[in-house]
C-alpha cells in the first residue's frame, strides 16, 4: 500500500484525525504530522498523550527529596498518567511537548528568567497541555488576566480567613492559607474560596486551561507530618481529565500481585536462640522452604566472599548461598559489594579521587583495602554471584540498591548495560499511626533516560524503629490494608533483610506478614517480574483508532490490567486480547492476555 504524507499544525490533534481518515477511507496508509517532521503524528492511530512534565530544582535538593516526587508523584500515576521529573536547571525544553504531553505540574518557588518562563508557560497552554501550579505562581497581570485570575495584592500572616466554599470534603486536615496572593477567577471551578475581611479569595480553582492550589490550601505541614486537605486522587482527576483507563502494576487477573524479596543485610550474623546458624540458614530453613512464592534474594559480596570482612566464614557462607540460589522458587539478586550507604556522596569522593579510608568511612562497610568504585558495587557484585554462586543456568536478575538508596544515573545506566532490573527506594510507609497518603511513596524515579524501580513498600528496619521493636514488622500488615483501601495504590510487598531471622520476635512477625499476605487474593511473582511491569506501564502506548475510535493498547504483553475507574461491563467476545475483568473498589479492573495488542 502506499503511504500518504500531509501535514497539519501540532497542536491540532482534531483536525489531523480527520484529514487521516479521509486518506484511509481512500486506500492509502495515512500520516500526518507537522511540516517540520518533529512531532509524532496521527496514522491509523492516534497516540493519548500520557505523559506529565514535573519540574524541580537541583539547587534545592536531588529530585528524589523534592516535593513534587515524594507527595504527589504517586496520584498522577495511580490515574494512568507517566510522569517525567525535568531540572529546571537545564532550561526549558524547547521541543514541541502536547504530541506526548497531557500535563505539567509547577512547584517552583522562583525560576531565573520569569518572562521567559512565563512566555513557555503561555505557550504550552496555548498547545492544549493543562498546567497545574502548586503553593504559587507567577504574580504577573498580563499572564494571569488572559488565565481569568485577577490578582489585587496579598494576605498578611495576621489575618484570619473563614471558609465560604469547599468543592471536595475536607481530607486529612483543613486548609491553612497565609501570606497568599489574593485572587479571584472569572472562570473555571473554585475549589476553595475564603472569606477574610469584607474580601472572597480563591485559593484554589480548577480551570479549563489547568489550575492552581496556592501555599496551604491542598497539602500542608503540621508537625512531622504533611498532610492532604483535599483527596488528590480526586483533584487530580478533575485538572487533567483522562479520557483512558489507567494502565495498573498492582493487580493481575484480579488478584492483587504480591512481590517478596530480601536485601543480604547479616547473612552471616547468627541466630540469638540458635548461635549455630547464620541467618543465611535460619531464613532458608524457616521462611524459603516453608512459603514456597516466588522471592528475590540478595547477598552482599563484601560479607560472604573471600574478599570481604570475613574471609574465614566465606566458604561456609558461599555454601549457604549457594543453596539458597539453588532453590526453585529463588530468583539471585545482589545487594552491591560494600552495602554503600550514601551512593552520590561515594561517588563524588572517588571522582574527586579522594580515597583515604576515613574519607569514606562511615559511607559504606568499611572492606579492608578496598576503596569505592561504581564498577566494583554493581558490575563486580553482579558477576561475583554468576560466577561463584549460581548454577543451573540462573544469572542474577535484580540489583536492590542499599542504604539510601539515591544512586546516580550514572549508577543506574550500569544496571542497564548489564541488563538487569535495579530496584528499592521509595517510602512507602502509611500505617494505622500514621494514615497519609503523604506516605505513599510512587512507582519510581527517572534520572534521565533510566529509571529506578522503587520498592513498592518499605522494609522492617522502618517498621521495626531501626531494629529497636523487633516484632515491629507486623504493622506492614496495616500498610498491605491502607494502600489497598480506599485505592488500590500498591501490590503487597514482602521485602526485608536477613537479620530478621535473629530474633523469635522478628521472625513472628514475618511468619504473621506472610500469613496474612497469603490469605488475601494475590497472584506471587518476582521482584522482576513487577519491575518489568512498572518499566512497561511508562513506554506503553495508549492510542485510539481513527477508523471507529476503539481503544488500542500497544506493549511488551507483561503488564496485563487496564483499570476504569466506574462501572464497566466489557464485550469479551467483541474486544481483542480481554480476558476477564473484576470490579474491586467501584473500580473495573480488565484483565488482558499477554500478546501486547
Amino acid at each position: 500500500k502506499v503511504i500518504v504524507i500531509d501535514y497539519v499544525e501540532p497542536k491540532n490533534k482534531g483536525l489531523a484525525k480527520e484529514v487521516a481518515k479521509k486518506i484511509y477511507e481512500h486506500g492509502f496508509i495515512p500520516y500526518v504530522t507537522d511540516k517540520n517532521l518533529k512531532t509524532i503524528g496521527t496514522s491509523i492511530y492516534q497516540i493519548k498523550p500520557r505523559k506529565i512534565l514535573m519540574f524541580y530544582d537541583s539547587k534545592l535538593s536531588d529530585p528524589a527529596y523534592s516535593y513534587i516526587h515524594r507527595f504527589y508523584q504517586i496520584f498522577i500515576e495511580y490515574l494512568g498518567y507517566v510522569p517525567v521529573l525535568y531540572d529546571i536547571q537545564k532550561g526549558l525544553p524547547e521541543r514541541f511537548l502536547a504530541d506526548e504531553y497531557a500535563g505539567i505540574l509547577v512547584k517552583l518557588s522562583k525560576v531565573d528568567d520569569e518572562k521567559k518562563f512565563i512566555d513557555w508557560i503561555k505557550q504550552q497552554i496555548d498547545n492544549g497541555i493543562k498546567v497545574f501550579f502548586i503553593d504559587d505562581f507567577p504574580v504577573s497581570e498580563e499572564f494571569l488576566e488572559p488565565l481569568g485570575i485577577y490578582y489585587s495584592g496579598s494576605t498578611s500572616v495576621f489575618d484570619k480567613f473563614q471558609v465560604v466554599y469547599n468543592k471536595y470534603d475536607f481530607f486529612e486536615t483543613e486548609p491553612d492559607v497565609k501570606s497568599i496572593p489574593i485572587v479571584n477567577i472569572t472562570n473555571g471551578q473554585p475549589v476553595l474560596k475564603i472569606k477574610i475581611k469584607d474580601k472572597i479569595l480563591v485559593p484554589f480553582a480548577i480551570t479549563d486551561w489547568g489550575g492552581y492550589a496556592l501555599e496551604g490550601s491542598f497539602l500542608r505541614e503540621i508537625g512531622p507530618n504533611v498532610l492532604f486537605v483535599f483527596d488528590p486522587v480526586k483533584v487530580f482527576r478533575d485538572v487533567f481529565k483522562p479520557d483512558f483507563p489507567a494502565l495498573d502494576v498492582t493487580t493481575e487477573n484480579g488478584r492483587r500481585i504480591l512481590t517478596a524479596h530480601i536485601d543480604g543485610d547479616a547473612f552471616f550474623g547468627v541466630a540469638d536462640f540458635n548461635p549455630s546458624k547464620h541467618l543465611g540458614e535460619i531464613i532458608r530453613d524457616r521462611i524459603l522452604t516453608k512459603y514456597k512464592i516466588p522471592h528475590t534474594v540478595s547477598i552482599i559480596e563484601g560479607e560472604i566472599s573471600p574478599q570481604g570482612l570475613y574471609p574465614d566464614k566465606s566458604k561456609k557462607l558461599e555454601d549457604i548461598a549457594r543453596s539458597i540460589f539453588a532453590l526453585e522458587n529463588i530468583e539471585p539478586a545482589s545487594h552491591s559489594f560494600s552495602h554503600p550507604f550514601k551512593w552520590q556522596k561515594l561517588e563524588k569522593l572517588s571522582e574527586e579521587g579522594i580515597f583515604e579510608e576515613k574519607k569514606e568511612r562511615g559511607y559504606n562497610l568499611s572492606i579492608k583495602n578496598y576503596y569505592f568504585s561504581l564498577e566494583k558495587e554493581i558490575v563486580g557484585s553482579v558477576e561475583y554471584i554468576n560466577r561463584n554462586l549460581l548454577t543451573n543456568g540462573k544469572k542474577v536478575k535484580v540489583f536492590l540498591w542499599t542504604g539510601d538508596c539515591v544512586p546516580s544515573e550514572e549508577a543506574i545506566k550500569l544496571t542497564y548495560k548489564l541488563g538487569i532490573y535495579n530496584v528499592n527506594g521509595g517510602d512507602t510507609t502509611i500505617d494505622a499511626k500514621s494514615p497519609f497518603f503523604s506516605l505513599i511513596g510512587p512507582m519510581g524515579i527517572n534520572r534521565e533516560d533510566y529509571f529506578q524501580v522503587y520498592a513498592p513498600i518499605q522494609n522492617e528496619n522502618v517498621y521495626t524503629n531501626l531494629w529497636r521493636d523487633y516484632y515491629g514488622y507486623i504493622n506492614v500488615i496495616d500498610t498491605f490494608k491502607l494502600t489497598d483501601k480506599p485505592y488500590r495504590f500498591k501490590p503487597i510487598s514482602i521485602y526485608y533483610h536477613f537479620y530478621s531471622g535473629q530474633k523469635l520476635a522478628s521472625l513472628k512477625a514475618l511468619y504473621e506478614v506472610y500469613d496474612y499476605a497469603l490469605s488475601q487474593d494475590v497472584n506471587p511473582m518476582f521482584l522482576s517480574e513487577y519491575a518489568q511491569r512498572v518499566l512497561e506501564f511508562r513506554n506503553t502506548a495508549l492510542c485510539e483508532d481513527i477508523r471507529d475510535n476503539s481503544l488500542i493498547i500497544r506493549g511488551e504483553g507483561n503488564l496485563k490490567t487496564l483499570r476504569f475507574d466506574k462501572d464497566v461491563k466489557p464485550d469479551i467476545s467483541q474486544s481483542k486480547g480481554v480476558v476477564g475483568f473484576k470490579v474491586i473498589n467501584s473500580s473495573t479492573y480488565i484483565s488482558l492476555d499477554n500478546s501486547g495488542d
